[in-house]
Order: structure tokens, then C-alpha cells, then sequence
């Protein structure tokens, strides 16, 4: 009896290590809906277009334009707008329309990426929104998820706020919080799977005018 005891204690003993392995491996797969989203986000600060050296792809670019308030021709229009006519209090809001108009299509772009079947197509999809180094990283950060079949499914995207704090013809700085409703998506059977996981972003956001359309250079997550 006592060895059956000894026998029926080392098997629970067993089991326990068994069910608490698997538990620690399901919170670090990153693959589990909880870690990939927290992951696509990011907890990691990404420097704006002000902090950081001017990318590759930006080289044609004038210095001036790397920072948020060039000095030289360029006039500050948020400066205009608050000192200036009518006119340039019209062009102002213009502007300022224009920035989050585009900002917001940029997010949901680079959201719809997320569906894409491989990097080629993720690539094509974020260049439409993304440049510079971050364009980058997000490229890096979908390669770990896409070569395993995984993409993401966002259902909602709401925008609690987003304001222009400073902008000119060329860059322009923003502030935005907003949340979302999102899923694991399954590429190869395009559906979703696993639960939905709610995200909440708050972020001042670089944006550069590229061909009359104003594209995301740099993120800084706002605590």
C-alpha cells in the first residue's frame, strides 16, 4: 500500500511539471494570440524623424527636412496659423485635415498588410504608408509571423484622438490615441482563430510628405 502511495505521489509530482511546462510555453510562444499582438505593437521606443539619422531612402532629402520645425525659406504653418490672417488660418486647417486624413488610412494600411501571404506583397502594402527605418522594422517584425502562416485580423479601429502639434509643407509631428480589436489570422485557410485581444496605443507620431501623400517616418510610444 505504501508503495503504491510512492507511486501515485511521483505521478502527480510528474503531471504538475508536465501541465506547468506547457503553461510557460503557451505565454512565450509567439506565436499565442496575447504575445503577437503585444509584440506587433511594441514596447520598445522607436525614434522620430528629429532622434534619428536620415534613412536611405531619404537621402535626397534636405537636412532642414529631418527635424519637425525647419529653419530657413520653410515657415512653420501651425506658427502662421496662430499669428497670421485668415487665409493662413484656412491653410492651416487645410493642412492639418490633410495630415490626419492620411494618418489614418496609413494605420489601417498598415494593418491590412498584416493578410498579406508573403513579404513581397507585406512590403508592397506598408510602402504605401511606412518609409524610412521604421518601414524596416515593421518588415522585420511581420517576417517572423508570416513565414509561419500567421497574419493578423483587426475588426475595429477607433480613434479617441489625434492632433497635429506641429507641421509645414513637408513633416509634420501628431499626437494619437487610439484602440483596436484584433485576432490571429490563419493566411493558408484565410481565417481567424483564437480570441480577440483589445489594444490600446497612445504615440507621437513623425509623418514626411512623399508625393503629395504624408507617410509615417518615426513612433514614440506616450505613456
Amino acid at each position: 500500500m505504501r508503495k503504491m502511495n510512492y507511486f501515485v505521489g511521483a505521478l502527480a509530482l510528474a503531471l504538475g511539471v508536465l501541465v506547468g511546462t506547457l503553461g510557460m510555453s503557451l505565454l512565450t510562444n509567439s506565436s499565442s494570440p496575447a504575445s503577437f499582438i503585444s509584440k506587433l505593437r511594441g514596447q520598445d521606443k522607436v525614434q522620430t524623424v528629429s532622434g534619428m539619422q536620415t534613412p536611405s531612402i531619404l537621402n535626397t532629402v534636405p537636412d532642414s527636412l529631418s527635424t519637425s520645425n525647419p529653419v530657413g525659406p520653410e515657415k512653420d504653418v501651425l506658427s502662421l496659423g496662430q499669428n497670421g490672417s485668415n487665409k493662413d488660418t484656412a491653410a492651416l486647417s487645410q493642412l492639418k485635415q490633410q495630415v490626419i486624413t492620411d494618418y489614418k488610412q496609413d494605420i489601417g494600411i498598415f494593418f491590412g498588410a498584416w493578410k498579406s501571404t508573403d513579404m513581397e506583397n507585406f512590403r508592397l502594402k506598408l510602402a504605401k504608408a511606412y518609409t524610412g527605418d521604421l518601414f524596416e522594422k515593421h518588415a522585420r517584425r511581420a517576417e517572423e509571423y508570416l513565414v509561419q502562416g500567421i497574419g493578423l485580423d483587426v475588426s475595429q479601429i477607433t480613434f479617441d484622438r489625434v492632433d497635429v502639434e506641429s507641421a509645414n509643407e513637408n513633416t509634420a509631428t501628431l499626437r494619437a490615441d487610439y484602440h483596436y480589436t484584433a485576432r490571429d489570422y490563419n493566411l493558408a485557410d484565410a481565417a481567424t482563430v483564437g480570441e480577440e485581444h483589445e489594444q490600446t496605443v497612445h504615440a507621437r507620431v513623425n509623418l514626411l510628405k512623399l508625393n503629395s501623400r504624408w507617410m509615417i517616418t518615426g513612433e514614440s510610444p506616450i505613456q
